[in-house]
């Protein structure tokens, strides 16, 4: 009979540290580089701005569709 030591499944948590500067999320996206899908990263974002740990400065783009620039807040992270 074998003991299995591991009590955790599926993939490590990916962890993802807020640029100093202003971003966007395709940014962010792209320097995760395949770590982190794109829905993930705006999920991990929407997360942050409801707990205050980013904060969105403005929307860029003028035509289309608009995105949106964050930047870390300086109360939260």
């Amino acid at each position: 009979m074998t003991t299995n030591t591991n009590t955790k499944r599926g993939r490590k948590p990916v962890s993802l540290d807020w640029p100093d500067t202003e971003f966007t999320a395709k940014e962010v996206a792209s320097v995760m580089q395949g770590k982190l899908s794109r829905v993930s990263v705006h999920a991990r974002i929407n997360k942050a701005v409801e707990s205050g740990e980013i904060t969105i400065v403005r929307q860029k783009g003028g035509m289309g569709r608009p995105q949106n620039v964050y930047k870390k807040s300086s109360l939260g992270g």
